[in-house]
């Protein structure tokens, strides 16, 4: 197994995978209350994860061999992967856990594009907290490698020198742009990243430990927190964050 993954696997990036501090379900380890009886504690806004709930550490470039990426979801309520699942096996004695966060080190499409607000991060209520974003600047899911369309609620098309995308987590405008508040939707090429949802599975043949097989889901559908501040690696563009890709 190990020769077919020298072979035939692709670098990817592996980090450890866990529940941020402000993500408690420990009632006797949670905040007291005025009445004096414990409960769980969970802190919006927290600096660390910003609000996720969870952190990733220790990033690591392994070896993986991707068996497969499906868009079929005729096969989603039989309990087989849902639309967009990946499968990946890693090296035998090379340990991955659930919830670790698996990063392609080649670009692909975000299969249905994403919708942001321009300005979010500096309106309404965010305009009382600091998001660590220019005015010109929103945040992505991933981090873009170039743009494949973009155009807002009105129908306007943006082409790619109206704005950057320089391997981060962010779009940032610099040409014609849609007003603020307005909503856009932009289709791009990124360094997808993705959760392992399913504790591995282990795989032995006669007594030989063949490695673990893990299922996958795009990390924008597992991190769900809606807040606008990106987190310390957002604003780095991929590339440089890894040494080359």
């Amino acid at each position: 197994m190990s020769g077919l993954i020298n072979n035939r696997g692709e670098d990817v990036i592996h980090e450890i995978g866990m529940r941020c501090t402000c993500n408690n379900e420990d009632l006797f380890a949670g905040q007291m209350e005025q009445t004096h009886v414990p409960r769980r504690r969970r802190i919006l806004g927290c600096p660390r994860c910003s609000s996720d709930g969870y952190i990733f550490r220790n990033p690591k470039k392994i070896v993986g061999l991707v068996t497969g990426i499906t868009e079929d979801q005729s096969q989603t309520e039989m309990g087989w992967p849902a639309q967009g699942d990946c499968v990946l096996s890693t090296h035998p004695g090379y340990q991955v856990t659930a919830g670790d966060m698996i990063t392609f080190t080649w670009s692909q499409p975000v299969p249905d594009g994403q919708v942001l607000v321009r300005g979010a991060a500096s309106t309404s209520d965010n305009l009382e907290r600091k998001t660590y974003l220019e005015d010109n600047e929103d945040r992505l899911w991933y981090y873009a490698a170039d743009s494949i369309w973009c155009e807002d609620e009105d129908g306007n098309v943006y082409e790619p020198g109206a704005f950057i995308l320089d391997g981060s987590k962010i779009i940032k405008w610099v040409g014609n742009s849609p007003r603020k508040g307005k909503r856009y939707s932009i289709k791009y090429n990124a360094y997808l990243e993705w959760i392992v949802f399913q504790p591995p599975g282990m795989r032995r043949d006669r007594n030989r430990d063949l490695g673990a097989r893990v299922l996958l889901k795009k990390s924008h559908t597992i991190l769900t927190a809606e807040d606008p501040r990106p987190r310390a690696n957002d604003k780095v563009p991929f590339c440089a964050r890894i040494q080359g890709c």
